[in-house]
């Protein structure tokens, strides 16, 4: 016999033991179908993770059908195993029931008021609302600015008032903790008492009710943030979910999927659900509803490289936008927005310095070798390319502490020998960045006509060098290493105090961002109507969530928002434009939102027609350094 238990304690395991009379045969293919979640084990002992043991649950009907061996699950597990069962007949009903109807909304509304809230939901809100506390978890793929947050929260206010929570756990981005406290206060007559998790140092009170923490802390502090969780009914909130999408392969996804068994109800919030493609999709899902993503999900998903392809985002969408809300950009009925392409050659020092990176790289990297090894140097060519194509004097910087973990990169290694270290070194003596004099143009015009401009980029010593520029404008600046009022001192620089100047000072002109930092949770659209791109990577995330910081719900039926952005003509900037072409539209495709690619994107006639497509981000940096001809043609 073969028993088998399942263990919510800490990281969810399963446990499966062999007595001394059970089948070898059976119990040799159960080690194999469960290797590559093993943890540990003995000749007739196993501990596994819990996820490849509920991916894996076939193989218990194939232990008893082909070995006749006898399967004892024990109590927690069989109470899964029933749950799973329950969920996906709740899911199913509610896709039978179809849409719901007026008088059914209207009831919602009057149970969401009784419940303690207070603000009152637009109808695409509200509609939204019934169908998430309809399902047993819920995902909430609403463009950014449709009020993700009120509607989570709402949700929470029903599901406490109908019993089945008692406490809300939410992990986001720093960025957006501003909108959670002001929404607690703004939505329930008698705010919840929230607390922020900053870290092990912590402690949370018995009467917490709301736990707010990022994905660093929660993962750190696991254990805590569980004990939050399990201990009473809790729904547990994931905000800008998208940041879990390595799954169990990245810490913080990890550490989310673990917390999953603890929480009675689960939710994820985001408005760009999948930036490279269908496979994003699966690490979402499979904290909605633990060991059941294959049940859910067609095969093809999983094939991360198969991710834009035509036939899986059409059969993921079918298989999935039962089980989601979203509110597409169109319902939002926002002003129009217009995009400006400057697309400029560059100086001929810069020029040159360009060449000779082109030209060092193009003769070193081995094309054919796609190891681990020779992808973590392609990132860094990828920063030195980027930032040679903005400012080549950012090249012997290196990165910045502020910088996104995933831009870090030493300085550019010269020996002395190069034609490079000539110049580099005459550069800043000849000519200046075309890019910097663009943006203090822009800038100028603005503050002539008393309006501000949002400047983006992705190094944070573009921002400190424009910072020294533009002093005149007093910009605000956020970034990475700008901490939250959380953390800092009260005569401290903060990334709320930094907003704040820019919205309400009229000196500040122009916050200098980064989109890591600053893309997401943060709402400027009552004050700015101009956002510039110094620089951009392969991240369609960052620029999808960044547009939408000025373009949201709420602005005038008379403002034009703009968005400007800054290539140097036959350069990396042009293979992550077309990237960025082909990850937006594979996501419109998956979400069956057009309108997401006619404003999130350039339109042919501003500056894309006949741009570049790739199958992934590796392909587009060795296209463009096999390409000899690049800027030549221009």
């Amino acid at each position: 016999m073969i028993s088998v238990e399942l263990y919510r304690q800490g990281r969810p395991t399963v446990i499966v033991e062999r007595t001394d009379d059970g089948n070898l045969g059976a119990w040799a293919r159960l080690q194999e179908a469960l290797a590559r979640g093993i943890e540990s084990g003995s000749p007739s002992r196993t501990v596994v993770h819990a996820d490849v043991f509920l991916a894996e649950l076939s193989v218990l009907r194939e232990l008893r059908t082909v070995f006749g061996e006898r399967i004892a699950l024990g109590p927690t597990l069989s109470g899964h195993l029933r749950s799973m069962a329950a969920d996906r007949r709740s899911r199913e009903a509610v896709v039978d029931a179809g849409n719901p109807d007026l008088e059914a909304l209207e009831a919602l509304e009057i149970e969401l008021a009784q419940a303690g809230f207070k603000r009152t939901l637009r109808d695409f809100q509200i509609r939204n609302l019934y169908r998430l506390v309809s399902l047993p978890h819920g995902a909430d793929f609403s463009v950014p600015g449709a009020g993700k947050t009120t509607v989570s929260l709402a949700g929470y206010a029903i599901l406490r008032a109908r019993g089945i929570v008692s406490r809300l756990a939410v992990i986001g981005p720093i960025a957006a903790f501003g909108a959670w406290k002001e929404d607690l206060v703004e939505c329930f007559h008698v705010p919840p008492k929230l607390i922020i998790h900053a870290g092990t140092a912590t402690v949370i009170p018995k009467n917490t009710e709301v736990l707010l923490s990022n994905y660093h802390r929660a993962a750190n502090d696991y254990d805590a943030v569980r004990e939050f969780v399990a201990k009473e009914p809790t729904q547990l909130v994931l905000d800008e979910a998208h940041r879990i999408k390595r799954g169990a392969a990245g810490v913080h996804g990890r550490a989310v999927l673990d917390l999953a068994y603890a929480a009675r109800r689960r939710d994820v919030l985001t408005g760009t659900p999948a930036p490279q493609g269908a496979f994003d999709l699966v690490a979402l899902v499979s904290f909605l509803y633990p060991g059941q993503d294959r049940q859910i999900l067609p095969d093809a998903t999983y094939f991360e490289k198969l991710g834009r392809d035509e036939s899986v985002l059409i059969d993921t969408n079918a298989a999935v936008r039962r089980y989601f809300v979203r509110t597409a950009k169109a319902e939002l009925r926002l002003p129009e927005t217009r995009f400006e392409v400057i697309r400029e050659p560059m100086p001929p020092i810069q020029a040159a310095i360009y060449d000779a990176l082109l030209g060092q790289y193009r003769s070193s990297f081995i094309l054919p070798d796609r190891g681990r090894h020779q992808m973590q140097r392609l990132g860094r060519i990828v920063m030195y390319l980027l930032e040679a194509a903005t400012n080549p004097m950012l090249l012997t910087a290196g990165s910045d502490d502020g910088d996104d973990p995933a831009l870090v990169h030493p300085p550019l290694e010269l020996h002395g020998g190069e034609r490079l270290v000539d110049l580099l070194a005459r550069y800043s003596s000849f000519e200046e960045p075309w890019k910097y004099q663009r943006i203090s143009k822009i800038v100028a015009d603005a503050a002539s006509r008393n309006e501000k401009i949002l400047v983006w980029s992705s190094f944070v010593r573009n921002l400190k060098s424009l910072d020294r520029r533009l002093a005149e404008f007093e910009p605000a600046i956020v970034h990475g290493g700008v901490p939250s009022d959380e953390l800092a001192a009260v005569d401290v620089v903060t990334r709320e105090r930094e907003f704040d100047r820019f919205r309400h000072d009229p000196a500040c002109t122009v916050l200098l961002a980064n989109p890591a930092a600053c893309g997401e949770g943060v709402s400027l659209h009552h004050w700015c109507h101009h956002a510039v791109y110094l620089d951009r990577t392969f991240n369609a995330g960052h620029f999808l969530q960044s547009q939408d910081r000025i373009h949201r719900l709420g602005l005038a039926d008379n403002i034009l928002t703009r968005f400007t952005l800054l290539l140097s003509a036959g350069t990396i900037d042009d293979s992550v434009d077309g990237r960025l072409v082909e990850k937006v539209t594979a996501l419109s495709r998956l979400m069956d939102d057009p309108d997401l690619v006619q404003i999130a994107l350039p339109s042919s006639d501003e500056g894309l027609d006949g741009a570049p497509a790739f199958d992934d981000d590796y392909q587009a940096v060795v296209a463009h350094l096999a390409d000899t001809n690049a800027r030549s043609a221009e």
